[in-house]
C-alpha cells in the first residue's frame, strides 16, 4: 500500500494543477478582502465609527470567502485528479502493475483526501495570519474559530472525495468539474428554492452545500443558526453524501472497462 501510495503522490506532484487549484482560492480571499475593506472604511467614516472595524469585517469576509472557495477547489481537485485516468486512459496501465483495482482506487483516495485536507489547510493559515496582522484589537483568536476551522478542514477533506467519487461514476474529468461547480454555484440554491416551495424545505438542508454550510457555521459552540443544519445532522449528512459519491464511484470502477 505504501509503494501505490508513493505512486499516486508522484502522479499528483509531478503535475501543475495541483498548486494551481490550491492558489486561487487563495488569491481569490485575499482579493475580496481587499476589496472590501474601501466599502468598509466608507461606512465606518459616514457613522463615525471604529475604522479598525473596517478591517476586521474585510479580512473576515476574505475569509469566509476562501473558505468557501477552497472546499469548492478540493472537490475539483479530486474530480481532476481521479478523472484525468480515465481521460489519458492511463488507468488501464496502473491497475495492470497493481495486485488488485481496490488497492489503486483506496491510495488514489486517500491521496486525494490528504491534497483536499492539505488545501484547506494552507488557506487558513495564512487567512488567520492576515487576521491577526489587519484585524486589530477587534480580533482575538477563540475556540470558535478554531472550531469553524477545524470544521471547514473536515469539509473541504469530505468534498475532495466526494469530487474523486463524482469522476469515477461518470469516468470524465470535464464533465464532473462542469457538474460539481454548477451545483455548488447554482444547482443546489435552485433545487432548495424548488423543494421549499413544495413544502420540502427540511429536505434542502441536508444537500451537500447546506450540509457544508451548516457545518461550518453552527461548528462553534453557541452558534446555532437555524435556517443552516445544526450539528450532528449538517456533518453527518455530508459525511452520508460522500459515502454515497465514493462507494458508488468506487463500484463502477471495479467493474468498468477500461481498455
Amino acid at each position: 500500500m505504501t509503494a501505490l501510495l508513493t505512486a499516486e503522490f508522484r502522479k499528483v506532484t509531478t503535475l501543475r494543477f495541483w498548486w494551481m487549484l490550491g492558489l486561487a482560492p487563495l488569491v481569490v480571499g485575499m482579493f475580496s478582502s481587499a476589496i472590501t475593506l474601501p466599502v468598509m472604511r466608507a461606512f465606518t467614516d459616514a457613522f463615525e465609527a471604529d475604522p479598525g472595524d473596517a478591517n476586521l469585517v474585510a479580512t473576515l469576509f476574505g475569509l469566509a470567502v476562501a473558505l468557501a472557495l477552497v472546499i469548492l477547489f478540493a472537490a475539483l481537485f479530486g474530480a481532476v485528479n481521479v478523472g484525468t485516468e480515465f481521460r489519458y486512459k492511463t488507468l488501464t496501465t496502473t491497475f495492470l502493475t497493481a495486485r488488485g483495482r481496490d488497492g489503486v482506487i483506496g491510495a488514489k483516495l486517500g491521496v486525494t483526501a490528504a491534497f483536499g485536507f492539505f488545501y484547506c489547510l494552507v488557506v487558513e493559515v495564512v487567512s488567520v495570519a492576515l487576521l491577526l496582522t489587519f484585524g486589530g484589537e477587534g480580533f482575538a483568536v477563540r475556540g470558535s474559530l478554531f472550531a469553524m476551522l477545524g470544521a471547514a478542514l473536515l469539509c473541504a477533506t469530505l468534498w475532495a472525495l466526494l469530487g474523486g467519487g463524482v469522476s469515477m461514476l461518470t469516468g470524465s474529468s470535464v464533465g464532473s468539474t462542469i457538474a460539481l461547480v454548477v451545483w455548488y454555484t447554482l444547482g443546489e440554491m435552485i433545487l432548495r428554492s424548488i423543494l421549499g416551495g413544495i413544502g420540502l424545505g427540511s429536505v434542502g438542508g441536508i444537500l451537500p452545500v447546506s450540509a457544508t454550510l451548516g457545518t461550518v457555521a453552527n461548528a462553534a459552540a453557541g452558534n446555532e443558526i437555524d435556517w443552516l443544519t445544526l450539528w450532528p445532522t449538517a456533518p453527518l449528512a455530508l459525511l452520508v453524501w460522500t459515502a454515497v459519491f465514493v462507494a458508488g464511484g468506487w463500484a463502477c470502477t471495479r467493474q468498468r472497462d477500461i481498455t
